[in-house]
This record gives structure tokens, C-alpha cells and sequence, in this order.
């Protein structure tokens, strides 16, 4: 709780103007894009994600207490839209989503499967069980095991821990935190657009770009981990993973009254060519790389990672345009490090 007050105060303090912010942007509304991500993309995605997050909790209730190929599946088809709608929030931790560390309880993979099976996880609250719970805990159990039935009763527990998470921090979003982030419309390392720019940022270089491909293709080590793969024991779902989290990007960006519309009224240009229709077309390629890939990334991995190797290519490509390119257009400084440079 202190710290999410101190978060709010910061957010305050966010809402002076800085002396280095571009002359420029006073011809662009900064709050009122702030407005438009949180009542249309980022309050939506959260409750979106909990009524997800509920019909898998209601399903994994029914298929503990009736457990039968029926029940089993509609839990499983459950998981997957959770996942899938978790993929749409996930670019959006600044303020609630960091302060009750969802990103960390609820998509830290691989899972630890011994521990899983042992049934020795304890509270779900620890920072050491950030590894046998969430999404990627609940792909083992549901498809990773023999009989799914005999661990039915900690599937539910883990799926109402979901549901817990999504709750309280959809509920800071609609309670405080979204006047203080709206209002919070400087350009300063606290205002509310830098914050979100750089995580939004952040998530695009280590968790899309880096964690669901470049680290199981083997950028970061001698070879390829396909193990290290999203929903490896569904089978066919990693690439749709990648896909969802891929558009929620692309749609943040390019978003009437959002981040392409900045730089196009700072009339930003890259080799005599709009900075936004470049980034455009940067996540285009990728989606057109990924679709060619096989539904299931380990399997592609392990098949032809040269494909795979691509596909981070096209991502790392933005990268630079994002982190270098429009940060320095739009006067915000990088707030994170990074370990494998640009």
C-alpha cells in the first residue's frame, strides 16, 4: 500500500511541465490520449481480462466437483481465452498491474513442474512461487500430465488466484489511480506518458520480442531452447499467444489520438519517410513472419529456427524505432536497462 501511494504522488508531481519537453507538442493533446488509453484500451483490457479470468475459475470449479472429458475440456477451452485476453493486458503494467505484480504471479514461465507434481508450492502471495502459478502452471495441469483430474482441486486454486489479481487491479483502475494517471500529463520521468511509453516499451523488448521468441530460438545462448517455449504442453497455442500480444501492440500504437498520431504532429520523419508508418510496418512484417510459422513456436524451434530467427529480426527492427527513434522524437527517456543492448 505505500508504495501505491507513493506511486500516486509521484503521478502528481508527473503532472508539472518539464523544461526540455518539445516545443512542438503543445499543437498535441497529451491528456487527452492519456483519457483515451486508459477508458478505451487500458480500464477494457483489465475487464476484459477478469470475466476471462472468472468463466476459468467457474469452469475449473465445475470440473473439480464433476470431473469428465465434458468438463475437462471446457476448462481447457476456458484457459485458453484467458490466455489469450491476458496477452491484450499485459502491455499495460504501469500503476495497478506493477503494483500487485501481475505480470510476475500470472506469466513466468517455464513453470517448475517437480514442485507442481509434488504438490510443496505453498502461498501463491511468495515471490519464490512466481513459478508454479498463473498461466503457465495451469498449461502443465491441464496438459502437461497424465490424468489432469488427480490435480483438479489445485487448477481451481490457481484460477481463482487469477481471478483475485485481475479484481483488485482492475479495481484501483476504476477506483483512484485512473484520475491520477489521467491528470498526470507532463512530460517528465514521473508523468503518466512517459511511464506508460516505457513500459509499454519494456514489454515489447523483453517479454514479446525476447521472451516468446528471440530466448527459445537461441539469440541469447548457443542454441536453441524450445523448452523455454510459451504453452509448450498445449501443443498449439504459442504462436496465437505471440499474435494476440503482437496486435495489442500494434493497436496501441497506431490507436486514433495515440502514439502514431504524436509523432505525426510533430511531423517526425525517418530517410525522409513518416516515423509511424515505419513502426507501422515494422509490427506488419512480424505478424507476416509469424504467420508462417508452425501454431506451436517449440515445435517450430526444433524443426527450422531460422524461421524463428527471422521473426526476431523483424521485431528487434522495431526495437530501434521505438526505443531510439520516437523516444528521442518525443523528448521521454529510457527509465529501464536492458542486458542485451539494442
Amino acid at each position: 500500500m505505500t508504495r501505491y501511494l507513493l506511486c500516486l504522488a509521484l503521478l502528481a508531481v508527473g503532472c508539472t511541465t518539464d523544461p526540455t519537453e518539445p516545443a512542438e507538442s503543445a499543437s498535441f493533446d497529451r491528456q487527452a490520449m492519456l483519457v483515451h488509453w486508459a477508458d478505451d484500451i487500458i480500464v477494457p483490457a483489465f475487464q476484459d481480462f477478469k470475466r476471462d479470468a472468472t468463466d476459468l475459475e467457474s469452469a475449473a470449479r465445475a470440473y473439480e466437483s464433476t470431473p469428465s472429458d465434458e468438463t475437462l475440456a471446457t476448462v481447457r477451452s476456458a484457459f485458453a481465452t484467458a490466455y489469450l485476453g491476458w496477452q491484450r493486458l499485459s502491455p499495460f503494467m504501469t500503476g495497478p498491474g506493477e503494483e500487485h505484480r501481475l505480470r510476475e504471479q500470472l506469466n513466468i514461465y517455464p513453470t517448475d513442474t517437480t514442485r507442481l507434481l509434488s504438490g510443496s508450492t505453498g502461498s501463491l502471495e511468495l515471490p519464490s512461487n512466481v513459478d508454479v502459478q498463473g498461466f503457465p502452471a495451469l498449461d502443465f495441469l491441464l496438459f502437461g500430465t497424465q490424468d489432469p483430474a488427480d490435480r483438479r482441486a489445485e487448477v481451481t486454486r490457481l484460477s481463482a488466484r487469477i481471478t483475485e489479481l485481475a479484481s483488485v487491479a482492475l479495481a484501483d483502475w476504476t477506483g483512484e489511480y485512473r484520475d491520477a494517471y489521467v491528470a498526470a500529463s507532463g512530460n517528465s520521468a514521473t508523468a503518466s506518458v512517459d511511464r506508460t511509453v516505457n513500459d509499454f516499451i519494456f514489454w515489447y523488448e523483453k517479454y514479446l520480442r525476447a521472451g516468446k521468441i528471440g530466448i527459445p530460438a537461441g539469440v541469447f545462448s548457443s542454441d536453441p531452447r524450445p523448452a523455454l517455449a510459451e504453452a509448450p504442453y498445449h501443443g498449439n497455442l504459442s504462436r496465437a499467444l505471440f499474435l494476440e500480444g503482437l496486435e495489442a501492440g500494434n493497436d496501441f500504437f497506431s490507436t486514433e489520438a495515440g502514439l502514431a498520431d504524436y509523432l505525426d504532429a510533430l511531423r517526425v520523419e525517418r530517410g525522409g519517410e513518416s516515423l509511424s508508418s515505419q513502426i507501422r510496418a515494422g509490427f506488419g512484417t512480424a505478424a507476416d513472419r509469424a504467420a508462417e510459422l508452425n501454431a506451436d513456436i517449440a515445435t517450430q524451434v526444433r524443426n527450422d529456427p531460422t524461421a524463428v530467427l527471422q521473426l526476431y529480426d523483424a521485431l528487434q527492427a522495431n526495437v530501434i524505432l521505438l526505443k531510439v527513434d520516437m523516444l528521442q522524437a518525443l523528448g521521454i527517456n529510457v527509465d529501464y536497462v536492458d542486458a542485451d543492448g539494442d
